[in-house]
């Protein structure tokens, strides 16, 4: 977590390189940064912007495979509609940029954040994540286990974990959920909310997106919610909306425009509406434990 992010794309940066220099001669490595970032209702733009900058880093070193990933937030309307803009995000981002010689494939990580102990409840959880990946034609899914509260799993809880993931995979395989109205309004303001970061981290880069990430993170643009990096800002705080999805409490830095920022103050209105109580730091605090005592929004007592 001190590790100044100068070092830490240098150092990826001569990854990248070296996986560039292996697909050069024939031997093509796939790179996949990790996206659930810290894996703590991270708004999907926030992890879209990172890895869009870490794809277009790769493909600067000559990188020709990359899979994209992002974390489940378990809105499934909001995690669909992450999955169909990180793709469709990618692609415009990389193309503009000059490179349309690689391959893109995209990873769902099951829920990142707190289990219920209980096994029963672990696998619905794991359940849950599996029928977002699936609906979401994710390329890959990253599996978890009926033990995540207890510790590091057992193989054969990894097993279990894989088993049924693969049974709700295969049920859904020739399913699809329609498309609607509040699916593509999703898909719109997350693909709008990237863009307002990602002209910023172009504008301060001016050229070199390697400086543009580094000033972006030092000027609180991009905020990775409770990140241990000692160069995270921090002053970006998120909430769930009454309907569990991933909204701004506090924007910080984040430079996202009014319209955008007037939708996230009134889906938190809703909410706070809903419980009677006002919008604060402690439904924050609820939201992180709520799959873990078998809710998806922390409702007060």
């Amino acid at each position: 977590k001190k590790i100044p992010l100068e070092q830490s794309i240098r150092d990826w940066q001569y990854v990248d390189r070296l996986a560039g220099i292996y697909g050069e001669a024939g031997a093509v490595i796939n790179r996949e940064p990790f996206g659930p970032l810290s894996g703590t209702l991270v708004p999907p733009f926030i992890s879209h912007s990172v890895a869009i900058i870490e794809g277009l880093l790769a493909l600067e070193q000559g990188v020709k495979s990359l899979t994209l990933g992002y974390g489940q937030a378990g809105n499934l309307i909001q995690d669909l509609a992450a999955l169909i803009s990180l793709r469709e995000l990618a692609d415009e981002y990389f193309k503009t940029c000059g490179y349309d010689d690689y391959e893109l494939s995209t990873v769902f990580h099951q829920w990142m954040g707190g289990f219920p102990e209980d096994e029963s409840k672990a696998f619905a959880v794991i359940s849950w994540g599996s029928m977002a990946a699936a609906l979401g034609k994710a390329t890959k899914v990253i599996v978890k286990t009926p033990h995540e509260a207890m510790g590091i799993p057992t193989k054969e809880a990894n097993l279990q974990g894989l088993k049924n993931t693969r049974q709700i995979i295969s049920m859904l395989a020739d399913q699809y959920l329609p498309g609607s109205a509040e699916l593509k309004q999703e898909v719109e303001i997350i693909k709008r909310e990237t863009k307002c970061i990602m002209n910023k981290v172009f504008e301060l880069g001016a050229g070199n997106l390697a400086d543009g990430a580094v000033r972006a993170f030092a000027a609180g643009v991009i905020d990775v919610p409770f990140a241990p990096s000692a160069y995270n800002p921090g002053r970006m705080f998120p909430i769930r909306d009454n309907n569990g999805a991933v909204r701004l409490l506090e924007k910080g830095g984040v430079p996202l425009e009014k319209d955008i920022l007037d939708f996230h103050r009134s889906k938190i209105e809703e909410r706070a509406a809903f419980e009677k109580r006002k919008p604060c730091f402690q439904m924050v605090v609820d939201d992180i434990y709520a799959i873990s005592k078998g809710k998806l929004v922390g409702r007060p007592r």
